[in-house]
């Protein structure tokens, strides 16, 4: 699903017809449930088949299905069929949602609450669409793998012990670049900003945020750029003039996967 540079900046939630309204989450929002709910809730949604099989050492034995039986099996169905992981993936749906969210095990999905009526559900074939959305909504590429090692959640840890076996080897990659860190960024671009300070940056969303600190980091570049061209000139006519207000996002995915 493309979603376009306005909807994702705005804060008004985007509506998926037959599930609900997606929130890109304030800051504030996200600081009153705490930065490591937050994570959890970003773990548990970038989850895949792929990824949940390997973490549980599934791989192998999953090869040996037949290929209707591969069909069949999807991540939220997985998801599902455990009580523990049903309930967190219905917290980060309920923060992630305008509606209530609540899991019918009758029905087998989540069903979509205004004012106690049912307005939308959410099941096995509208998911991923909804995981996409939300991943976005928060300047993630929703094809990013899961690293359960930056949950740092106790609970989650507990929840999530036999998934986070599966991430061994993810300790040999380099480590995430800590300045990129949400908590920093908030930092940065709080007191880097012309009008946005440490008090009033917490009415912004996710995506915003996000946006603002890579059009300060672009601007930072144009203004270095047109320093040295008005001392030296522009003599292999590199500089372009209109580089402060070109386009960032290519496809919705250039601002994403930073380390929340």
């Amino acid at each position: 699903m493309k979603l376009d540079y306005f909807s994702l900046l705005s804060p008004a939630p985007i509506y998926l017809p037959g599930a609900g309204g997606i929130l890109s989450p304030k800051l504030d929002a996200i600081s009153r449930i705490g930065i490591q709910n937050y994570q959890q809730y970003l773990a548990v949604l970038l989850l895949d088949t792929q990824s949940y099989l390997a973490a549980l050492g599934l791989t192998k034995k999953f090869e040996t299905l037949t290929k209707e039986e591969k069909s069949l099996t999807d991540i939220f169905s997985m998801l599902t069929s455990n009580e523990q992981s049903t309930s967190m993936l219905q917290n980060a749906l309920n923060f992630f949602m305008e509606e209530e969210i609540r899991f019918s095990s009758q029905q087998n999905c989540f069903l979509a609450y205004r004012e106690n009526t049912v307005t939308g559900t959410i099941n096995k074939e509208n998911y991923p669409l909804v995981r996409s959305c939300i991943c976005r909504r928060n300047c993630i590429n929703p094809g990013a793998n899961a690293d359960l090692s930056k949950v740092k959640s106790k609970k989650a840890q507990d929840i999530l012990k036999k998934l986070s076996k599966g991430k061994a080897a993810k300790a040999k990659q380099a480590q995430s670049d800590r300045n990129m860190e949400l908590g920093n960024i908030i930092s940065a671009v709080a007191n880097r900003s012309h009008s946005l300070n440490i008090l009033n940056i917490w009415d912004l969303t996710v995506f915003q945020v996000w946006d603002c600190f890579s059009r300060l980091s672009n601007n930072s570049i144009y203004d270095i750029q047109s320093m040295s061209v008005a001392a030296w000139g522009n003599k292999d006519k590199v500089f372009d003039i209109s580089a402060w207000f070109k386009r960032m996002d290519t496809d919705n995915e250039s601002l994403t996967g930073f380390d929340y």
